[in-house]
């Protein structure tokens, strides 16, 4: 319990704001995109949350989180609420904007200034080892895992699994173009294949409906090698933070990134448990392959590739360098590992609502 509304505050955990703190100093502290808002969230392309997302609201000595209709929902370390109590250690994701919730309020007095000021140098090392530990792959996977699928296809002789795809946004999975497309010829070929999404480390069975295939891909390209799948489940993972144009474009070689999938191999269809790879980021293409020393093998298309705070920065597809059906020259896939930027899917999201 608290004794003032200023008792907690919100810390940014990714996107352009990462690691700034806001104060919650009044009873009723209303959060979104819209400067209008006493917690601003960012406002970019591909956005997910809305312009007046959510309200904390401090009632009867305690913190309340209270979603405000958002289009994309409020979560509460990986549950949807609506409202719900929180309090120092708990995770909120406004859209795609991800906070902590920690105690203590940084405001500083007039009087205390120069005190501050003096011991700035001696505290920056404390406060980076106490208020902003980093993020380990251990944690962000078990988060990540919450939201990752198998895509696989159920025949009267059983059940089948194709490939892997992720949460972007309340009833849509990301995964591969050529992965959805191949979704759509097993079930127009035959009428009786039923095409599922299986939650890691479940038996959570969701149908799989619509299909969007991204408009400037074609078939036998990695270029624009994205796609979005149409589910049906209330029970439905958190959407995965998607790292924003100004974080991907800074994505330098060397960076720890890791792929959560399903390989083929050793993966049991009925309750399937991802496999965690992990490396470093090999090179950036054009800004848009990303070329990755992770586990790569059939199933794994559409995994999604993050970094250790659990940002989205691409997805898995394939391959070497050649030139495509389309004229374009991409990877192609054989000897090398590529996965493509996450702005493929910040372009389809656009032309999906």
């Amino acid at each position: 319990m608290f004794d003032r509304p200023s008792a907690v505050r919100l810390r940014f955990l990714n996107g352009p704001q990462r690691g700034r703190h806001v104060a919650l100093r009044r009873s009723r502290c209303r959060i979104g995109r819209s400067r209008d808002n006493d917690v601003v969230l960012p406002d970019s392309d591909g956005s997910q949350s809305s312009a007046h997302h959510a309200e904390a609201v401090f009632d009867g000595g305690h913190w309340v989180i209270q979603d405000l209709k958002s289009t994309n929902g409020t979560w509460l370390n990986g549950t949807r609420v609506s409202r719900a109590r929180v309090g120092p250690g708990d995770r909120l994701t406004f859209g795609d904007a991800e906070c902590a919730v920690v105690r203590g309020d940084f405001a500083v007095t007039a009087s205390a200034a120069a005190l501050a000021v003096t011991l700035a140098a001696i505290l920056v090392s404390a406060y980076a080892l106490v208020e902003r530990p980093m993020p380990t792959l251990e944690r962000s996977a078990a988060l990540v895992a919450q939201s990752v699928y198998l895509i696989a296809v159920d025949r009267p002789s059983g059940r089948t699994g194709l490939a892997t795809a992720f949460v972007v946004r309340p009833g849509l999975l990301a995964t591969n173009a050529h992965v959805a497309e191949a979704v759509q010829e097993l079930r127009h070929a035959d009428r009786s294949v039923r095409a599922v999404a299986v939650r890691s480390d479940s038996t959570e069975v969701l149908a799989i409906g619509d299909v969007y295939l991204n408009r400037r891909w074609r078939t036998g390209s990695i270029a624009h090698d994205a796609a979005l799948l149409r589910v049906d489940g209330a029970g439905l993972g958190p959407p995965l933070a998607l790292a924003d144009a100004a974080r991907l474009a800074s994505l330098a070689r060397g960076e720890t990134v890791a792929a959560f999938g399903f390989p083929s191999v050793g993966t049991d269809p009925s309750l399937p448990r991802g496999r965690l790879s992990s490396d470093v980021l090999g090179d950036v293409r054009d800004g848009r392959y990303l070329a990755v020393g992770l586990s790569v093998a059939p199933g794994t298309s559409g995994s999604p590739i993050f970094l250790r705070s659990g940002v989205v920065i691409g997805l898995v597809a394939g391959g070497d360098f050649a030139t495509g059906a389309d004229g374009v020259r991409g990877p192609s896939g054989s000897s090398v590992n590529w996965g493509i930027s996450a702005a493929a899917l910040h372009e389809l999201l656009r032309d999906v609502r």
